[in-house]
């Protein structure tokens, strides 16, 4: 019976992801991979439009990806490209000639959903027709590349220019958003603070959500914490939030903690794989208080042998993992005032502690040292905040629950 057909087909999603999900690395690309384990739970034909950047590591990665998770419900399809969007003066172009073959088998796909992980793959699906749209972004181009450009400045004052060229940037590619996502049914955005930043583009058909975070590490047992106050500063030490973050401690947090415990009175680790930025290493090569430590094998351990990780990052951009994964892990979370734009969850004194100024934030940790049980008692409700919120379980589970609203609408 046609009746019984329909009830049985099996509904059709395409997605489009810029670069190939992975289990590890690389924070998107690791979120990705979280909610594609959901999709691939559920009884869909799925299609997944892969955009490739030249090289070898991404193309190795693409077919490890395709031979691990092609059936015949789920399809993979990739195209490389070097460039696909050209950015000028007065307006951002994309062009779209070496992804023709996956804009080719999106439309023959015949899809109910089409999901685009973040804006490339968006502007790309806009050629792809499908009966509902979803968008999930991760941090925005326009506000990463605003506060890239004023960072730039701050670094080399004499290259104003370059600053006005990051200005330009960024207002270009506000328009894209705002014309390539109107067209979308709905957009989550990863960080609560880009909710009133799409708001200011017109757009009313966006709403936040938490994102999915492994964490295969577990928590080792709380330790005491030794004399010397110490804390750990860990990230890739060169993204926008490690920009932000070792701007303000070297600025704002350093000349207070002198002050308060005294040339070597405490240490504050740098921990991360990269290497530091240039005006940062040479800031701190007479401030002894850093000590670099680059790639933590145990991560869990030393974070419990520290009064609390520090996360400074003034800039009021995104959702930060590595401050998931801290809270993971009990460890008290000091923090700028404005990560809580993106993750509403951190609350002063409750789950975490939040500076506005440079003297808040070393009165918090200060106390960090001084109240051990206050530090504990937020700390592990931080934890919490984890758990509900960010674990794979949770927060996978909610977007397949979107998903299935959105195939079902």
């Amino acid at each position: 019976m046609p009746g019984s057909y329909n009830l049985q087909r099996r509904r059709r999603i395409v997605l489009c992801t810029k670069g190939v999900p992975d289990e590890r690395e690389g924070a998107s690309l690791v979120i990705i991979y979280n909610f594609l384990e959901g999709i691939r739970s559920q009884s869909f034909d799925v299609l997944h439009l892969v955009i490739l950047n030249e090289g070898h590591k991404d193309h190795e990665a693409f077919e490890a990806y395709r031979e691990s998770v092609s059936t015949d419900h789920f399809e993979v399809l990739a195209a490389t490209t070097r460039k696909l969007v050209v950015q000028g003066a007065r307006e951002h172009r994309i062009d779209l000639s070496p992804v023709a073959k996956l804009i080719e088998r999106g439309r023959e796909f015949a899809a109910d959903l089409f999901i685009a992980f973040d804006i490339l793959p968006a502007w790309l699906g806009a050629e792809i027709p499908a009966t509902r749209k979803l968008a999930w972004l991760g941090d925005l181009n326009f506000q990463t590349t605003y506060y890239h450009g004023l960072y730039g400045l701050q670094e080399r004052p004499w290259r104003i220019f370059a600053f006005a060229k990051y200005w330009l940037a960024a207002r270009n590619w506000k328009h894209v958003y705002a014309r390539v996502l109107s067209s979308y049914d709905e957009v989550i955005v990863s960080a609560a603070s880009s909710e009133e930043q799409l708001d200011r583009l017109g757009l009313r058909n966006h709403q936040y959500c938490p994102y999915p975070w492994p964490v295969i590490d577990a928590p080792v047992p709380y330790r005491a914490k030794p004399d010397t106050p110490t804390f750990m500063f860990f990230g890739n030490l060169v993204g926008l939030g490690s920009r932000s973050a070792l701007h303000f401690m070297v600025t704002q947090v350093y000349s207070p903690l002198v002050k308060l415990w005294g040339p070597g009175g405490f240490k504050i680790l740098l921990a991360g794989r990269g290497n530091l930025p240039e005006w940062f290493a040479e800031a701190i090569k007479d401030k002894p208080e850093f000590v670099r430590v680059g790639f933590v094998e145990n991560l869990p351990s030393t974070l419990a042998e520290c009064h609390a990780a520090l996360v400074p990052i003034d800039v009021p951009v995104g959702n930060r993992t590595r401050i998931l994964y801290a809270l993971s892990q009990s460890t008290l979370v000091i923090a700028h005032e404005n990560v809580a734009l993106g993750n509403v969850a951190l609350v002063d004194g409750q789950t975490c502690a939040l500076a506005a100024s440079g003297r808040e934030f070393v009165a918090r940790m200060k106390r960090a040292v001084d109240d051990p049980l206050w530090a504990r008692r937020v700390a592990e409700a931080g934890r919490q905040v984890y758990k509900d919120l960010f674990s794979p379980e949770k927060a996978t589970a909610e977007f397949i629950a979107r998903t299935n609203r959105l195939l079902e609408g």
